[in-house]
């Protein structure tokens, strides 16, 4: 992981890097230790870089989203881990509707369709994910969704 921080810091210097974060602070059950490397994108840019120089050393990065559906190892992960922030955890409006950023919160996707009359995300209003982790996890919830 110090070789991929290295060319991270080198290549993206905007990035936020932390090292050894506690992976409690971003699980929804408050659990889990030190993850050896994470990187916080908040831009399309960033989070490229990152991929990039993850791949370029043959390191996986594993995306994080809010946690909810994860159970992280007291004995920390000896990984890298990407959270993405900023740009991603932003609402647009488009046309007649909206476009969500992949760290939106659910609940709040939900009450911003719902704020302009608009419907069908109803059910996700208590899925505690982001609409990055609902499509990856194809989420559904009292009947709807999934």
């Amino acid at each position: 992981m110090e070789r991929l921080e290295k060319l991270l810091r080198e290549r993206c210097p905007a990035l936020e890097l932390r090292t050894d974060e506690p992976m409690s602070k971003h699980t929804t059950f408050r659990i889990g230790g030190p993850a050896a490397l994470m990187a916080l994108p908040r831009t399309v840019g960033e989070a490229k870089a990152a991929v990039k120089a993850a791949r370029a050393l043959e390191v996986e990065p594993f995306f994080l989203g809010n946690g909810s559906n994860l159970l992280a190892a007291d004995g920390g992960y000896p990984g890298f881990v990407v959270k993405l922030a900023g740009d991603f955890d932003q609402i647009r409006e488009v046309n007649r509707g909206l476009e969500a950023g992949s760290a939106v919160l659910l609940s709040r996707l939900s009450n911003a369709l719902l704020g302009r009359g608009l419907t069908g995300l109803e059910f996700a209003g208590g899925i505690p994910g982001s609409v990055g982790g609902a499509v990856t996890m194809n989420a559904g919830a009292y009947g709807g969704g999934g």
